[in-house]
């Protein structure tokens, strides 16, 4: 049973993930590979690949580290395998970037609930948005739950209010430098603002349609959960609930306003629904339901199932 091997985090369910990622990964660029593939493609698909496999190593270290999950490995199978449906965000660097670098940031958001070191967290998560604005210019919507974790944090200083923007202007003015040796130009600081894209056309197809519904309709089911259980939560995880209710919701915004809407925008929704849907799913454990609602149990099972197979299908479509 799926609900019983990765409902305990072992270094093997990142050995079986990272190997069908990049399995897919292979597949995909290899169907997708022009004539003139030389040297610097191959590098420039190693580093991608890298960057998915990183990414999903980085989440397992922030659920665990900041306890979003209990100790199993429900965040990264389902945090894959919805990168697997969507095989298009492969061929879009500049998404996997951007997201590698929002989930830099929201390792430093999330971890602002303790007080220690926060103005480096506080510098670290608005440099990490920064930066991935450069890659997709909506990403800096994540300044929006910085700020709300800044105000909710304990022992706030009217100075630590103002560290986003150093950080911001601290890459805007490295960015400035680099272009300007490189390029001799200011073309790219006019260029830079991404207009919102509202032609969902490529939505018609199927293999883009079906994996997307099944995306949303999981993050709607299990943040509709999340909410109904905010009533018997304390008052300090209340405050931890809204802050990452903020990520989920600038994680919406970046996906709607991201100019191509082909799928891959999807994936700045992948992290916060994988970590909704496992909190969900946690505690799955058949001998939990003996005396309890035996079909909950078998609900969850066939929700992993349904994902994996949606997964391996699309990925090798």
């Amino acid at each position: 049973m799926l609900t019983s091997f990765f409902g305990k985090s072992k270094p093997v369910h990142l050995l079986i993930i990272g190997g069908i990622i990049g399995l897919g990964f292979i597949w995909t660029s290899f169907n997708n590979s022009s004539p003139d593939f030389d040297v610097i493609t191959f590098i420039q698909l190693v580093l991608l690949l890298c960057a998915i496999v990183f990414s999903i190593i980085l989440l397992d270290f922030i659920v665990g580290k900041n306890h979003l999950t209990q100790s199993n490995a429900y965040a990264i199978f389902f945090y894959a395998l919805f990168i697997a449906m969507f095989p298009v965000i492969f061929q879009n660097p500049e998404i996997i970037w951007a997201n590698v670098f929002l989930l830099l940031a929201f390792r430093r958001i999330i971890s602002l609930r303790k007080d220690s070191n926060s103005k480096k967290k506080i510098l670290d998560g608005a440099i990490w948005v920064t930066v991935a604005s450069i890659f997709n210019f909506w990403s800096f919507l994540f300044f929006i739950p910085l700020w709300i974790a800044i105000i909710r944090k304990p022992n706030l200083t009217a100075r630590e209010t103002l560290i986003p923007i150093v950080g911001f202007f601290a890459v805007l003015l490295t960015n400035a430098a680099f272009q300007l040796l490189a390029n001799d130009t200011f073309i790219w600081f006019f260029s830079s603002k991404q207009p919102i894209g509202l032609d969902f056309s490529l939505y018609n197809f199927s293999e883009v349609l079906i994996p997307t519904t099944l995306v949303l309709t999981l993050l709607l089911f299990t943040w509709l959960i999340r909410i109904l259980r905010l009533g018997s939560v304390s008052l300090k995880e209340k405050s931890n609930y809204m802050i990452f209710f903020t990520v989920v919701v600038a994680s919406v915004a970046i996906a709607v306003c991201t100019p191509e809407k082909n799928g891959s925008e999807l994936l700045f929704l992948f992290a916060p629904t994988a970590i909704l849907c496992a909190n969900y799913i946690e505690g799955s454990d058949k001998r939990n339901y003996e005396k309890g609602d035996v079909a909950e149990y078998w609900f969850k099972e066939i929700v992993l199932w349904i994902v994996c197979l949606f997964g391996l299908l699309f990925l090798f479509l």
